[in-house]
C-alpha cells in the first residue's frame, strides 16, 4: 500500500509539474523561427518596380520614373555570392556569411562581406529584413532596406525563384500573336522568338537610358557585335515590332514598325 501511495504522490507531482511547465511556456515569448540562406536563395526584385512593368510593359520607361533593384542569391560550394543591381551600370557583388534574428519577429538581418578573405567585424554590413512564410514555409516576399541603391531604406521585394527572364518576358511581350496578314507570331516566356521566317532566342533590354525605344537582343554572328536588334512599343493593345540598329553606341529604332501584332 505504501509503495502504491508513493507512486501516486509522484504521479500527481508528475502532473502538476507539467501543468506548471505548460503555463510558463505559454507566458514566455515564443523563440523566433530560424531563417536559413538556402531558404533566401534565389532572386529578388523590388516590387513597386514590378508592378509599374506589368501595368507599362515599357522596361526602359518604367526604369526612368522607378529605378529597379533586382538582389540575387545563389549558392556556389560553401559560400553564398549575392549580387545587387539596378540593370544598367551598377553592380554590387559580396558574399552573404550568415543569417542574424533581430529582436522583434519577424526581423533578421544578412550579414554581408568579401567573399574572398577572413573578414573583421569592421568590415561586415547588414542587409536587415523581415517577412512571414507563405503555407508550404517559404517566402514569397520580403521588406528589405537594400544598401547599395536604396541606401538602407525598406522597399517590397518579389520572389521570382531562380531565373529573372521569365517572369519579365511574361510581363511584357510573352504571349501568341497574329500579323496583318494572318501570320503566327510568338514569344515564349522561356526566350525564344517563333516568326513565321524564323526562330530565335530573345533576350529583353531592361535598362538602357541612351536608347530612343524598348528594344530585345537575338545573337547574330554576322554583325560587328553579335547582336541583332528589334524595337517594340504597346499601342492601343497592339504590340508593334520595329527594325533596330546601334549608332554611336546606341539602339536607335526605325520610326515605322515593320509589323503589327494583335494578341491571340
Amino acid at each position: 500500500m505504501q509503495s502504491k501511495s508513493k507512486a501516486l504522490l509522484y504521479l500527481i507531482a508528475a502532473v502538476a509539474l507539467l501543468a506548471c511547465s505548460l503555463s510558463i511556456a505559454q507566458t514566455q515569448p515564443r523563440r523566433q523561427d530560424r531563417v536559413y540562406l538556402r531558404e533566401l536563395e534565389g532572386i529578388w526584385i523590388k516590387a513597386q518596380y514590378l508592378e509599374a512593368l506589368e501595368k507599362s510593359r515599357m522596361p526602359h520607361q518604367t526604369a526612368k520614373k522607378i529605378p529597379p533593384v533586382v538582389i540575387g542569391i545563389q549558392r556556389q560550394g560553401r559560400s553564398y555570392p549575392i549580387v545587387t543591381t539596378n540593370f544598367f551600370d551598377k553592380a554590387s557583388v559580396q558574399a552573404v556569411l550568415d543569417v542574424e534574428p533581430g529582436k522583434e519577429p519577424g526581423l533578421y538581418r544578412l550579414v554581408i562581406g568579401p567573399d574572398d578573405r577572413p573578414v573583421s567585424s569592421a568590415e561586415v554590413k547588414y542587409l536587415w529584413f523581415r517577412g512571414e512564410r507563405n503555407a508550404q514555409g517559404g517566402f514569397d516576399r520580403l521588406m528589405m532596406a537594400e544598401l547599395v541603391f536604396s541606401k538602407g531604406k525598406w522597399a517590397d521585394y518579389v520572389f521570382l525563384g531562380k531565373e529573372l527572364a521569365p517572369r519579365v518576358n511574361r510581363a511584357v511581350i510573352a504571349g501568341k500573336y497574329k500579323d496583318e496578314k494572318g501570320g503566327t507570331w510568338e514569344f515564349s516566356a522561356g526566350g525564344e522568338a517563333y516568326w513565321p521566317d524564323k526562330t530565335f532566342a530573345y533576350e529583353i533590354s531592361l535598362n538602357d537610358p541612351a536608347a530612343n525605344c524598348e528594344y530585345f537582343e537575338a545573337e547574330d554572328l554576322k554583325v560587328p557585335d553579335g547582336k541583332l536588334r528589334y524595337g517594340y512599343a504597346w499601342r492601343g493593345g497592339k504590340l508593334l515590332v520595329y527594325r533596330a540598329r546601334l549608332a554611336n553606341k546606341s539602339v536607335r529604332c526605325d520610326p515605322r514598325p515593320f509589323a503589327t501584332l494583335t494578341p491571340q
